[in-house]
């Protein structure tokens, strides 16, 4: 089932709260200004995925828990049907998390879709924590980097990279790509207290 966008803006100022963090110390600890910070938790603005990586670590929490009310599972297998996982959207591209009922996940695996041709449409480049596994699913992609030139990725085309160097993924321009990352488990944020069973 697809998630409510609105409803991420409460759940993050639910988890924020129930950590007893104040929007400063979040700020702080994710480099998002305060006032983007509030805008999020209100809704009116949208979390970008490396936002929710921040926040996950900071908040110690699966990403998968922003999307889910319920207490996800605990488990050593998930299946995801074809069309099924949460979807979401941000200003970057759309995603669909796979498997996200399973708590303490070593992979954070993503079906992503963007039409994208130009950093400007997706804020410039962004890194985060841990490292990333991509396959082009449909091409052409084009990965962005700080540290290299243009990568151009093709249909089947895979790469396995650092994803603290700042990146972003575009296209052709009129085309449209899709691809799988699967990024690497983000280490819970020193402020974080572990509040799951």
């Amino acid at each position: 089932m697809k998630p409510d966008p609105t409803d991420l803006g409460p759940r993050i100022r639910a988890l924020r709260l129930a950590r007893g963090l104040s929007l400063a110390e979040v700020a702080g600890g994710t480099g998002v200004s305060e006032a983007t910070m509030s805008r999020i938790e209100t809704g009116g603005s949208q979390v970008s995925a490396p936002h929710l990586y921040g926040l996950a670590q900071m908040f110690g929490v699966e990403i998968a828990d922003f999307f889910h009310t319920t207490t996800p599972l605990r488990g050593r297998r998930s299946l995801t049907r074809a069309g099924d996982g949460t979807a979401f959207s941000t200003p970057r591209l759309e995603a669909r998390l796979m498997a996200a009922e399973l708590r303490h996940k070593a992979m954070h695996p993503f079906v992503n879709r963007t039409t994208a041709h130009d950093l400007s449409q997706v804020g410039g480049l962004s890194g985060h924590a841990g490292e990333e596994f991509l396959h082009v699913l449909q091409g052409p992609l084009i990965l962005m980097s700080e540290s290299y030139t243009p990568l151009r990725l093709e249909t089947g085309d895979s790469l396995y990279f650092d994803a603290t160097d700042p990146h972003a993924y575009l296209t052709d321009k009129g085309a449209e790509a899709r691809f799988l990352v699967v990024s690497s488990a983000i280490s819970p944020h020193p402020l974080a207290q572990d509040t799951q069973p």
